[in-house]
């Protein structure tokens, strides 16, 4: 069950306007990719630092931890930290460094699909053909952007940049309509 959801004027103008600079930001990329690489590396960097505070508090304050699972975790928290600044510094180490990412990616996902296809025999022919078929496909699409960095280079801007279009799309259409939709629980716990 749904329910609709009136969202005032101003969050409709803020959803429109940040929509826009969404949709702006999307064009940006497609026609500027110098800028979705750096934008990629900024991200990779933030999030390695972010992993690296994690893992450094979770080792200097895990005390369910063994010692030598919390002395891990600060080792590891050092290097995302040393890694974030090598990332900034040689930004050819931080693009060779999402290219593996995206080959890694797709190549678990690959060997999954075939897996699942292979052993789920609680599953359609149908369903567990299809899942080989994508399966072999990710890998297949794995070993060219290993072959082709420049090919999974300009798929992540070209990945960046519909992520940004698609949201802008979204986040106007909301601010245009000026409703949201808001799942409503069947039976609501009463406090």
């Amino acid at each position: 069950m749904i329910a609709v959801e009136k969202i005032p004027s101003w969050i409709r103008a803020a959803e429109v306007i940040l929509g826009l600079v969404s949709l702006v930001a999307g064009v940006y990329v497609l026609a500027y990719p110098g800028v979705a690489i750096a934008t990629l590396i900024l991200l990779l960097a933030v999030g390695l630092v972010f992993l690296g505070w994690r893992d450094i508090v979770l080792g200097a304050m895990g005390k369910f931890l063994p010692s030598w699972l919390r002395a891990a975790n600060i080792v590891l928290g050092i290097l995302a930290f040393v890694l974030s600044v090598v990332v900034l510094a040689e930004p050819g180490f931080a693009v060779l460094t999402l290219i593996l990412l995206l080959y890694v990616a797709l190549f678990v996902r690959g060997v999954a699909g075939v897996t699942m296809g292979a052993a789920g025999k609680h599953f359609s022919t149908a369903l567990r053909g299809l899942s080989v078929g994508v399966g072999v496909l990710s890998i297949i699409l794995a070993v060219v952007f290993l072959a082709l960095p420049a090919l999974a280079l300009a798929t992540l801007v070209v990945l960046l940049s519909l992520g940004l279009l698609i949201t802008g799309l979204e986040s106007i259409a909301v601010g245009v309509i000026g409703r949201k939709i808001v799942p409503v629980m069947a039976n609501p716990v009463k406090v």
